[in-house]
């Protein structure tokens, strides 16, 4: 027994040496002591009824040792010369015993460190017994029951620390006995327990390194510029005072300094005296790619308008005749020599009349002559019958119109057919020649 404690207070102590070196690390040996708050725990066999048992408090002190293992976690060995114990009450008229109990305690613990200060710890403890003594407090005499305890305890613990300065530790733990002490048959089963508080001092003293002086100030001047490098934001450049050193700044990293430069903070050309190529009319195009510079117009055509290359006033993107001069009513094509109201039809039929074939004659020969225009057939009529009628009447001639085109080497693809029935009247529906004007075969380019 005595040489288990000698073992572990050596093993503590050799192990103290590699844990001194770094303390930072919270490896460390220390001593403590105070008192266990402890009683006998009753068990359940063999307890007569009224009786009870009481709290009594014993010194405790030893050795500690924390060995870290991650950045939280560490062990805590202690080595402990422990006393417990406790008051019991057989009940009735019998005598009042007060029993102390001296172990060795060999507690092993798993610490988690919340913070710097505080601490939380869980684990076992094994007691070894060293002596038993027993107080009838009603006679006063005092014997040794050392016989009739056991001679081992283990028991299960669990506390925390509080540590309010570099060496000082304040641990509180509660200890519960898991075998039982009394190895006598017929007096009651009885456990060890115990709150258990103690200051403890760890060993050595908290190493602050002390930084090394700064070495005296050499006046150097990298550049030879006059400005010492201390002084000097461009040390390794020679400079100008007005520049802390530095050379004459180019803001705008185009290769010419900012006092040579006319626009210091935006890229240009040194024959624009450092600002960028200019952009006379202001149409996103530079000069130097504009081929019409003072007049603004379009990437896709070099910087100039939209060229209107037959000059009737309708630019090429919106001329559908780009190459003939035309009139806005015909989308830039020329107008057609061409009277709506002169396409007639047979009464209440869709059958063209010679009249109305001559003039779709000019018709054709426009499309002809202009390939690549597109028309809209329109069909109307006169009030005169209803929409029922008028309607498919209207649609019917505009399709006979179409049809006589192209009759006449026409693309049918390049036109289109719509009736209008009596709607948006040229004349007067009131009289015979206004009613005449309405029934019409209207062109639009598409």
């Amino acid at each position: 027994m005595k040489k288990s404690f000698v073992a572990l207070a050596i093993m503590l102590a050799s192990a103290s040496g590699l844990l001194a070196q770094e303390y930072n690390n919270d490896a460390h040996l220390g001593i403590k002591a105070g008192a266990n708050f402890s009683t006998l725990r009753l068990g359940d066999d063999n307890v007569p009824d009224g009786a009870s048992n009481g709290w009594l408090a014993r010194p405790v002190g030893g050795l500690f040792g924390n060995i870290p293992f991650a950045k939280r976690w560490s062990f805590q060995l202690e080595a402990l010369y422990s006393m417990m114990g406790g008051t019991y009450e057989p009940g009735g008229n019998a005598d009042k015993l007060k029993q102390r109990l001296t172990y060795i305690s060999l507690p092993v613990m798993l610490k988690f460190h919340v913070s710097p200060k505080f601490k939380l710890l869980a684990g076992g403890s094994w007691d070894i017994k060293m002596d038993a003594e027993v107080k009838n407090e009603t006679t006063g005499v005092e014997t040794d029951n050392g016989d009739f305890i056991y001679g081992d305890d283990f028991a299960a613990t669990a506390g925390l620390e509080f540590w309010p300065g570099y060496n000082w530790v304040i641990q509180a733990r509660y200890i519960h006995g898991l075998t039982e002490v009394n190895r006598l048959t017929f007096s009651p089963q009885n456990y060890n327990q115990a709150i258990q508080l103690t200051l403890g001092y760890r060993f050595g003293k908290k190493v602050v390194p002390v930084p090394p002086p700064p070495p005296p100030p050499v006046v150097v001047d990298t550049d030879n510029d006059g400005i010492a490098d201390p002084d000097d934001k461009c040390p390794t450049v020679p400079g100008l005072p007005k520049y802390n050193g530095c050379p004459v700044p180019d803001t705008d990293k185009d290769g010419i300094n900012d006092e040579e430069d006319k626009c210091p903070t935006v890229a240009g050309l040194a024959k624009y005296n450092g600002c960028p190529i200019p952009d006379t009319d202001g149409d996103g195009i530079n000069d130097e790619e504009d081929k019409c510079p003072s007049v603004a117009g379009l990437a896709r055509y070099n910087g100039c308008p939209i060229p209107d290359t037959d000059g009737d006033g309708i630019n090429d993107e919106e001329d559908r005749c780009p190459d003939v001069a035309g009139v806005v009513e015909m989308k830039g094509c020329p107008a057609i020599d061409y009277q709506a109201h002169e396409v007639t039809f047979a009464s209440g039929k869709s059958v063209l009349t010679t009249a109305g074939k001559k003039e779709l004659d000019l018709l054709a020969n426009f499309l002809t002559k202009n390939p690549n225009v597109k028309i809209g057939l329109n069909g109307y009529t006169d009030n005169t019958g209803t929409d029922k009628i008028n309607n498919p009447l209207s649609e019917a001639r505009a399709a006979s119109a179409k049809k006589y085109l192209v009759s006449k080497g026409i693309d049918e693809s390049r036109i289109s057919t719509t009736g209008f029935g009596s709607a948006n009247p040229v004349a007067d529906n009131g009289t015979p020649a206004g009613r005449a004007k309405n029934r019409r075969i209207e062109v639009s380019v598409q």
